[in-house]
């Protein structure tokens, strides 16, 4: 991502997930959807999750003995760092092994939780109460775990939180957000946990820890690191999703009202930008070219990204994947049309820059809607 996607981002929208009505949806007791939940119980099979609980309520033990729950027998293993004094109250609560001897790191104390990790589906390890988070970022990085989690009362970044960060992009931003709430160690222990083979780091309230591992748009903010997305061909399979992604997207205004086939037809050439653990699409785009076919031209097709996985760089990374296969089919000039303020300010970050109606081919405005001609903006770059 560069420093202008994080000024400017493609239309976003939060996609109808699920067709069905939703008295048809089933919830657990504390409100989680039921295919939301087994979803994730699959994807976290054979993954060991880092949590760390500075702050222990009873609430948050609630929560956290029903989440380990959850996930029964599933070979998914938790280390729970608490301060010394909960280890007690947290190895009842999840019925797990507290992890005994010294609290001193080394090559021998770190084998002794590495077997007591392989051997048990939940261990807890004491820390001093100021040095939590970063025993939870020390614990991660040694058991190469796949998933860290810190909590602190104050949940994720910003109000409503941010769904994701990349702390390569947002570092200075992030650093200040939490030494404003005293959490100094949060983003060190982060990184390290991200250097040492966490995908990524959830940031919430420990009450909330049910929503954010069991749920698609969770309650707090991933923290990531480098590349989270990879770009694709879109598939066969991802048809119903990019129907839903491109309805709402006219629902809300930022894209045009298509037909399936129209549909159909940008998806036979589009990109989506997927996440790489899950592979969600977080965007996609489309290429139309058939229809100025010997002009030079390209154009930007359905361009939307999802609002769950904003400041990941979906946008951008879909416009890079646009911009290379028109340099490789031989496209000159790629061409948008919008009526989204937003749109308009991403693509002029991109490289774009706004031209007249005449000056894309007339191709384009064959069976224009005459109201939007109106407010549509057009935007060209050379591939």
């Amino acid at each position: 991502m560069t420093n202008d996607d994080r000024q400017a981002n493609p239309p976003t929208v939060r996609p109808r997930r699920a067709a069905p009505r939703e008295d048809a949806v089933e919830f657990t007791p504390s409100g989680v959807p039921v295919p939301e939940r087994d979803f994730f119980i699959e994807e976290f099979r054979g993954v060991t999750i880092v949590v760390a609980l500075p702050v222990l309520s009873s609430a948050a033990l609630e929560t956290v003995a029903r989440t380990v729950g959850e996930f029964g027998t599933r070979d998914t293993r938790f280390i729970f760092v608490v301060p010394t004094d909960g280890v007690p109250s947290t190895t009842a609560a999840v019925r797990g092994r507290a992890l005994e001897g010294s609290t001193v790191w080394n090559d021998e104390t770190v084998a002794d939780l590495w077997l007591a990790t392989a051997d048990s589906e939940c261990v807890v390890v004491g820390a001093e109460a100021s040095a939590v988070a970063r025993t939870a970022g020390f614990v991660s990085a040694s058991v190469r775990a796949s998933k860290t989690v810190l909590t602190d009362p104050g949940g994720g970044w910003g109000s409503p939180p941010r769904s994701f960060a990349d702390i390569d992009v947002h570092r200075e931003r992030l650093a200040s957000h939490l030494a404003e709430r005293g959490l100094d160690d949060f983003l060190p222990a982060a990184q390290e946990a991200l250097a040492g083979g966490a995908y990524s780091v959830n940031l919430c309230r420990a009450e909330d820890l049910e929503f954010e591992l069991l749920t698609f748009d969770g309650r707090g903010t991933v923290l990531t690191q480098g590349r989270y997305l990879h770009l694709a061909a879109l598939q066969v399979d991802d048809f119903p999703a990019i129907e839903a992604l491109v309805a709402q997207g006219v629902h809300e205004g930022v894209l045009k009202p298509r037909s399936r086939i129209e549909i159909a037809r940008m998806a036979v050439g589009g990109l989506g930008a997927r996440v790489l653990r899950t592979g969600h699409l977080a965007g996609i785009v489309g290429l139309e070219v058939d229809r100025y076919a010997g002009t030079g031209f390209g154009e930007v097709s359905g361009l939307i990204t999802v609002a769950e996985f904003s400041g990941l760089g979906a946008g951008g990374l879909l416009m890079d994947g646009l911009v290379e296969i028109c340099r490789t089919r031989g496209i000159a000039n790629l061409f948008a049309v919008t009526v989204s303020a937003e749109a308009a300010e991403f693509f002029t970050r991109r490289g774009f820059r706004e031209v007249g109606r005449q000056d894309v081919p007339a191709a384009k405005w064959e069976g224009y809607d005459a109201d939007r001609l109106e407010v549509a903006r057009c935007f060209l770059r050379s591939a």
